[in-house]
């Protein structure tokens, strides 16, 4: 007997670390137009060449448009799965890369309006997706309170930015608010579009320098991506730029931050994609 136990405990301890490399990370920025999704679309591709399973969740609900960059289009969103029958399998898109795609959408603003039956299903349908090492959460530019519960329920925070000093203000701004809702965020700073790597440190530093100095907190610096042409075309043939263009600038930047991501071992807030919307849903005020 004692020895079925201790067979069981050490299955149990096993299955238990393999769930807790499960991962959430949250994409956000500042402002519009300094890259964020294409940044989320060739992480999750780079991810996934490490042998990483991988989703992504389209938070935003303005300007949803990950499916697209993929060179595919979702027919469903959480709305349809909430409030049209619709299962978790029918509203996802798998890219040609295994990537998983969940259109958020409106669903993403109809859930905080949720009576008991509606969460429960909800909850049950995201039980389904049980093979996720990382969720990727691409949200909005800017803050909302739907930005904001995903920040506290991410294991990472990456908030992308340029040297425009526009672009460093509202970055400014996003984790000026972040951190005094969590002042524990784990927030890293990906600057993109930069022309060199001295360019990219000094950027770095200025937000990071201002972020000490009035927030009385730290930032981590997460990597680079170079101003490349190859980029925007690929944005235009719909196809990430690491499949497009492998030896790229920009994709040797994003296979180094890859690496650096799944380098870090840290204890991870998340079992499962269900365990994020039940923490989401509690948020919101309508968890248990």
């Amino acid at each position: 007997m004692d020895q079925a136990e201790n067979l069981r405990k050490l299955v149990n301890n096993r299955a238990s670390q393999k769930k807790n490399r499960f991962r959430v990370i949250t994409v956000t920025s500042g402002k519009g137009g300094v890259g964020k999704s294409s940044f989320v679309v060739n992480l999750a591709v780079a991810l996934k060449l490490r042998g990483l399973k991988v989703a992504i969740l389209d938070a935003d609900i303005g300007m949803a448009n990950v499916d697209i960059m993929y060179g595919v289009k979702s027919k469903y969103s959480l709305f349809d799965l909430v409030f049209k029958n619709k299962s978790i399998n029918e509203i996802i898109e798998v890219t040609q890369e295994d990537i998983k795609i969940i259109p958020g959408g409106s669903g993403l603003k109809d859930i905080v309006d949720l009576d008991d039956t509606q969460r429960e299903k909800l909850i049950n349908e995201f039980e389904k997706l049980d093979d996720i090492d990382v969720l990727i959460v691409d949200t909005g530019a800017g803050v909302s309170k739907t930005i904001l519960n995903f920040v506290g329920i991410s294991d990472e925070v990456i908030v992308i930015t340029t040297p425009e000093p526009t672009a460093l203000t509202d970055a400014y701004s996003l984790i000026k608010i972040i951190k005094n809702k969590f002042e524990d965020a784990n927030i890293n700073v990906v600057v993109n579009k930069v022309r060199n790597i001295k360019e990219a440190r000094e950027t770095f530093e200025k937000l990071s320098n201002a972020v000490n100095i009035f927030l009385k907190s730290k930032i981590s610096y997460r990597g680079f991506l170079f101003e490349d042409k190859r980029v925007p075309l690929s944005i235009i043939e719909q196809r990430p730029y690491l499949i497009m263009y492998p030896k790229a600038e920009a994709s040797m930047c994003i296979m180094k931050i890859a690496s650096d991501v799944i380098g870090i071992e840290k204890d991870n807030k998340n079992t499962t994609i269900k365990d994020v919307f039940f923490k989401l849903l509690g948020r919101m005020g309508l968890g248990s």
